[in-house]
């Protein structure tokens, strides 16, 4: 896992300076109480917690991080149960069809 600071302009958004790989905590026993960590500069002990803001990610990613289905019948992890699908017994396979249009204007061609 690597974590990219995206406040930058481009060209140093991606060099290597600027990305960070981060230790992952293993287990869920810290997430509430957070990690006890060490401050070189304070020369203190203090209890590190973190919160996951944003993510950039592809769509499988994304349906394992919300924990919802990318694929069958209802596939679209915004739409969920309003998902316009039907299902091709013949080719075996799910298709979405016409549920994009309906973010669009009544004009719209």
């Amino acid at each position: 896992m690597t974590l990219c600071i995206y406040n930058l302009p481009p060209w140093l958004c991606m060099k290597r300076k600027f990305i960070m790989m981060p230790t992952l905590i293993k287990g869920q026993s810290n997430l509430t109480e957070g990690v006890h960590m060490w401050d070189a500069l304070k020369q203190e002990a203090f209890d590190l917690r973190v919160l996951l803001f944003i993510t950039i990610n592809d769509w499988p990613a994304l349906a394992n991080l919300s924990g919802e289905s990318n694929k069958g019948f209802w596939a679209c992890v915004h739409c969920l149960d309003e998902t316009d699908n039907i299902y091709l017994k013949h080719c075996r396979m799910v298709v979405y069809v016409g549920g994009h249009r309906r973010f669009l204007g009544g004009k719209h061609p």
